[in-house]
C-alpha cells in the first residue's frame, strides 16, 4: 500500500504535457457545458412569465434537458469505442455551443406558445451535444490518467463545480448588461471555440480499441454495491435538487429579516456550490492515496445526513431552536456541510465503481469508461430532474421539516443498507463475494 502511495505521488510529478493540456480542456469544459445549462436561471422564468407562460412551463424548459441529456448519455456511453471518444467531444461541444447561440434569439419571440415549443427544442438539442461532450469528456479522463482517476475526477468536479456556480452570476449580469440574448452569445461562441480547439488538442482514440461489449450499464449494475453506490449518487442530486424550490422560503420563514433579500437567500445556494468546489480535489487525492473508497461514500452519506439535519431541522431536532423551526445560521452551517458531503461521495463512487468493474471482469477500454460515465451522469440527472417537482410538492403540502426528514432518511437508508452489504461481504461471502482481502473495506 505505501509503494503504491508513493508511486501515485510520483506519477503526479510526471504528467505529460498532453496529459495536462488533456486536463486543462476537461476542466475547462466543464466550467462553459455546466455554464450553457444554468445561464438562464436567474431570468428565464421571469421572461416565460411576461410571455404569459406558466412558471409550470418555464419548468418544463429547465426539465426536457435533463431528460433528454440522461436518454443520450446511456445511449452514448455504451457505444463510446464505436462512435469514437475525440469525436464526441468536440462534435458535442460545437452542438452545444450552438444551441445555446440559437436560444439567444428566442427573447425576441412575442408568442408564448412559439417560445415553449422553440425552446424545448433549442434545450434538447443542447442537452444532445451536452451528453456526447461530457461522457466523452470523463471517459477521455479515465484512460490518460488510469493510475490516478480519482485525482483527476476531483479537478474535473471542482470545475463542475464552478460552472454551476459561475453560470448564474455571469448570466444575470449579462443579462442586466444587454438583455437576454447577451448571456447565450457569449456561453454559447466560447462552447464553440472550446470544441475546435479540442479538435486539435485532444489525444487520439486507439483505433484497435473497437470493444463488441455494448451491453455494460446491466453488468455493472449486477453487483449490489453498484446499485447502491450509484444510489448515493442520485441522493445526493436528488436531495441538493429538493431545496431548489423550497430553500429560499424556508430560509424567510425562519428568519424574517431575509425576506425579499436575494443576496442572502442565493448565499444559502452558493455555499453548497463553493464548499463542493473547493473541497472535491481534496477527496480526490484522499481516494487517491488510501483506496478506501466504500468507506469514504459511507463518510460523505453522513456528513449529508448532518447537513440536511442542520438545514431543515427534521422534527425531532426542531424543539433545540427557540422558534420551533430552525435558523438562518443553521441553514447556512448545513449547506456547507452538504457540499462536503457531495464532494466526498461522488469522486469515491467514480472511482470505486471503476475499480469494481475492471476486478469483475470487464475490459479496462474505452467502452467500459463511456459505459461508467454515463451511468453515473444518468444516476445524477434522474435526482436532478426528479429532485426539484418532489421538494415542491412537498412543501405544498407540509413543513420543510418534512422534506429534510425524507432526505436525512435516504441518507441515513442508503448508508445502513450499504453497511449491512459490506459486513455480510466481508464476514460470511469472505473471498466468494469477489473481493481480495485487502479489497473486501475499501
Amino acid at each position: 500500500m505505501e509503494s503504491d502511495c508513493k508511486e501515485n505521488g510520483e506519477d503526479s510529478k510526471r504528467w505529460s504535457t498532453l496529459q495536462k493540456v488533456t486536463l486543462m480542456n476537461g476542466c475547462l469544459t466543464n466550467i462553459i457545458l455546466f455554464g450553457c445549462y444554468s445561464v438562464l436561471q436567474p431570468f428565464l422564468r421571469d421572461e416565460a412569465v411576461a410571455k404569459g407562460l406558466s412558471l409550470t412551463s418555464a419548468g418544463a424548459i429547465f426539465g426536457c434537458y435533463e431528460v433528454a441529456k440522461i436518454s443520450c448519455t446511456l445511449f452514448i456511453g455504451t457505444r463510446l469505442s464505436l462512435i469514437g471518444a475525440r469525436w464526441c467531444y468536440w462534435v458535442g461541444l460545437v452542438v452545444l455551443g450552438s444551441s445555446s447561440f440559437l436560444f439567444g434569439f428566442l427573447g425576441e419571440i412575442k408568442s408564448g406558445q412559439w417560445f415553449l415549443g422553440l425552446g424545448i427544442a433549442v434545450r434538447v438539442m443542447e442537452s444532445v451535444g451536452a451528453a456526447m461532450t461530457i461522457t466523452a469528456n470523463y471517459a477521455i479522463i479515465t484512460r490518460e490518467f488510469r493510475k490516478e482517476t480519482a485525482t483527476a475526477y476531483g479537478f474535473l468536479e471542482m470545475s463542475f463545480g464552478l460552472g454551476i456556480v459561475f453560470g448564474p452570476l455571469a448570466g444575470g449580469g449579462l443579462y442586466q448588461l444587454g438583455g437576454f440574448g447577451w448571456p447565450f452569445f457569449v456561453f454559447g461562441p466560447a462552447a464553440v471555440i472550446l470544441g475546435v480547439w479540442a479538435f486539435f488538442t485532444l489525444p487520439d482514440d486507439d483505433k484497435n480499441e473497437k470493444s463488441s461489449q455494448h451491453g455494460q450499464v446491466l453488468q455493472i449494475l449486477k453487483k449490489p454495491v453498484a446499485v447502491l453506490e450509484y444510489m448515493a449518487v442520485f441522493i445526493m442530486y436528488f436531495g441538493i435538487g429538493s431545496l431548489s424550490p423550497t430553500l429560499g422560503r424556508h430560509l424567510e420563514n425562519v428568519d424574517s429579516s431575509l425576506e425579499g433579500n436575494h443576496v442572502m437567500i442565493g448565499l444559502a445556494f452558493s455555499l453548497i456550490g463553493l464548499t463542493y468546489t473547493f473541497t472535491v480535489p481534496l477527496f480526490g487525492l484522499v481516494s487517491n492515496k488510501l483506496n478506501r473508497n466504500k468507506v469514504q461514500v459511507i463518510v460523505g452519506l453522513f456528513v449529508c445526513t448532518l447537513g440536511y439535519t442542520l438545514v431543515g431541522p427534521w422534527i425531532p431536532v426542531t424543539s433545540l431552536y427557540p422558534n420551533g423551526e430552525g435558523a438562518s445560521w443553521s441553514i447556512y452551517l448545513g449547506s456547507c456541510t452538504l457540499g462536503i458531503g457531495s464532494a466526498c461521495t461522488n469522486v469515491a463512487v467514480m472511482a470505486d465503481r471503476l475499480l469494481d468493474a475492471t476486478a469483475s471482469g470487464l475490459p479496462d477500454d474505452m467502452t467500459t469508461y463511456g459505459s461508467l460515465s454515463a451511468t453515473f451522469e444518468a444516476s445524477g440527472g434522474i435526482g436532478d430532474f426528479t429532485g426539484p417537482i418532489f421538494g415542491g410538492s412537498v412543501l405544498d403540502n407540509y413543513p420543510f421539516s418534512t422534506l429534510s426528514g425524507v432526505l436525512t432518511g435516504l441518507c441515513l437508508g442508503d448508508v445502513s443498507v450499504l453497511l449491512m452489504y459490506l459486513t455480510i461481504a466481508l464476514a460470511v461471502c469472505g473471498k466468494k463475494s469477489g473481493y481480495s482481502e485487502d479489497e473486501k473495506i475499501k
